[in-house]
């Protein structure tokens, strides 16, 4: 475990970026290689600056989170959100209906990046809550290997067996963050809220 957190050196692929919102400004790196994946998060909120390394393995089905200052790291397999239950399970439903614009191609920190809009409308029912809302990105991607681990996303609750679901431009959607984001504008409504900006790559 301690060789897989330190292989950075060895990776195939790094790349850093910065996202800024009205209170904190975040800079990523990312080490990628094969089905593993090293990523060191600055959160700087001016009298303030935190540092978060996570180590996803997807060939393992887990993922790590380690503190370099207190020398310990916590594992948590693909799935276990938040323990088993203990008593009656309710249900829920998240559905998610994405309508995309595609807004062809431009240069973007000297990358061919395809330009993207991403409308996302999402339904929750049952133990999930009642809600109904809507979000909008903004994203400019390009042929940039990432970590492909789509069972990263599985999640558990105790007391709530979630079914989710997609319609609408699936297909869009996917093509959009085929690649590696260099450039992520999130609306809420028509006010920008975050803007993501792509700062080096290297192999």
């Amino acid at each position: 475990l301690l060789g897989s957190l330190a292989f950075g050196a060895a990776a195939d692929v790094r790349y850093t970026t910065k996202q800024g919102a009205s209170s904190a400004a975040i800079t990523t790196t990312n080490w990628v290689k094969g089905k593993r994946q090293r990523m060191e998060m600055v959160t700087d909120m001016g009298t303030m600056k935190t540092k978060t390394i996570m180590l996803t393995m997807c060939d393992l089905h887990q993922s790590v989170t380690m503190d370099e200052d207190l020398k310990i790291y916590y594992v948590m397999p693909f799935g276990e959100g938040a323990g088993k239950s203990e008593g009656k399970q309710d249900s829920g439903t998240i559905t998610n209906i994405y309508t995309v614009k595609d807004l062809g191609t431009e240069m973007v920190a000297q990358l061919k990046a395809h330009h993207w809009m991403v409308t996302t409308q999402t339904k929750t029912t049952g133990c999930a809550g009642n809600n109904d809302t809507t979000s909008k990105v903004e994203v400019w991607t390009a042929p940039v290997p990432v970590l492909n681990c789509p069972e990263s996303a599985a999640y558990s609750q105790p007391t709530c067996k979630i079914k989710f679901s997609e319609q609408g431009d699936v297909k869009g959607m996917r093509a959009a963050y085929d690649g590696m984001p260099v450039k992520m504008i999130t609306y809420q409504g028509t006010q920008q809220t975050s803007v993501m900006e792509f700062v080096d790559y290297s192999t």
